[in-house]
């Protein structure tokens, strides 16, 4: 038996799966143990895939100090969802480290390489220490100093 949690209409909680059958214990719904296969095949289609925590460091070389390359890193990282942190280096660098789905740490490793903040001068961009993690170890995306 494999237990998860789907929306059905309004909310629905705590379904069950056994033997291909959605199976809805007593107390989530009143009066409701199974659900027709053509709601529990549109459930599965709309289930998003779980995807991969990963942790990676990074460096940006170019005009990345005194061009508020910090302030718009936290900003993006955050619009993003993504957690971490950024600082400046005595190397004329920015440096850091990002968190969050693979998918999206992609995104942010792009703006990194190609965006950055309005007045910058992003030569080019090292990323380094990639790995998956099992959880995310911060909590929001910082600025540290």
């Amino acid at each position: 038996m494999v237990a998860a949690t789907h929306i059905i209409g309004r909310v629905l909680y705590g379904v069950l799966f056994k033997g291909g059958i959605l199976q809805l214990p007593p107390l989530a719904v009143k009066g409701i143990t199974r659900v027709p296969l053509s709601i529990r095949s549109s459930i599965h289609s709309t289930q998003p895939a779980m995807s991969e925590l990963i942790s990676v460091d990074y460096e940006v070389f170019g005009e990345v100090q005194g061009v508020f390359f910090r302030k718009y890193t936290e900003q993006e990282g955050k619009r993003l969802q993504l957690v971490g942190w950024v600082r400046n280096t005595n190397r004329d660098t920015v440096e850091g480290q990002i968190q969050g789905p693979k998918e999206t740490v992609e995104k942010m490793k792009d703006w990194l390489r190609n965006i950055g903040s309005p007045m910058s001068r992003i030569d080019k961009a090292t990323f380094s220490n990639e790995h998956a993690i099992p959880a995310l170890q911060f909590t929001s995306f910082a600025t540290r100093y």
